[in-house]
């Protein structure tokens, strides 16, 4: 994240930042010993731009450079949180049709993308994202807590995208006890 008044959560610079990126991925695969078929790694490195309003265009390229680099790198970020967001990444990113088109256009919506929240997609960024294989992570608890709004998971399992449902421990323990 080089862009943003979140203080400490900010890069020095994107040059530093990108350094210390590809540092982190070659020795988190450097602990992993050789990959085999049947073996994935128990640590694995995650690409973090952590939302696009934190992100540069410069930034965004040159992560999207280092996924390129590296196919079987996870990304994870957050999409279309609440509405503030969403018109922020309009005037931020004025080419780009939407949000899901920003992470695009950097190739950083692919098959191995996680996509948080998604509260206030279009359909055409439903589209999109189904299009590339990414998927999303909803957590209907932080979003209900945020004021958020509510991400519409049924039409995202309509359209076939992959949902994860984060839900807090006690709504999936089958402990009925907490519901008598």
């Amino acid at each position: 994240m080089n862009r943003g008044d979140s203080g400490s959560y900010v890069e020095v610079s994107t040059k530093t930042s990108v350094e210390d990126t590809r540092h982190l991925i070659s020795h988190i695969h450097r602990l992993s010993g050789t990959p085999h078929a049947n073996y994935e790694p128990l640590v694995q490195p995650i690409l973090t731009p952590r939302f696009a309003i934190s992100c540069t265009d410069d930034l965004l390229c040159e992560l999207g450079k280092i996924a390129g680099c590296h196919p079987n790198l996870r990304i994870q970020t957050h999409i279309s949180e609440n509405k503030k967001e969403v018109k922020k990444v309009a005037e931020l990113f004025p080419r780009a049709p939407n949000y899901a088109s920003v992470y695009d256009e950097f190739g950083l919506l692919r098959n191995n993308t996680i996509l948080g929240h998604a509260v206030h997609l279009k359909d055409e960024e439903m589209d999109l994202i189904k299009e590339r294989d990414a998927g999303i992570s909803h957590c209907p608890t932080s979003n209900f807590n945020l004021n958020s709004g509510i991400a519409p998971v049924g039409v995202f399992l309509d359209k076939g995208i992959k949902v994860r449902a984060n839900l807090p421990h006690s709504l999936y323990r089958g402990d009925l006890q907490c519901l008598q």
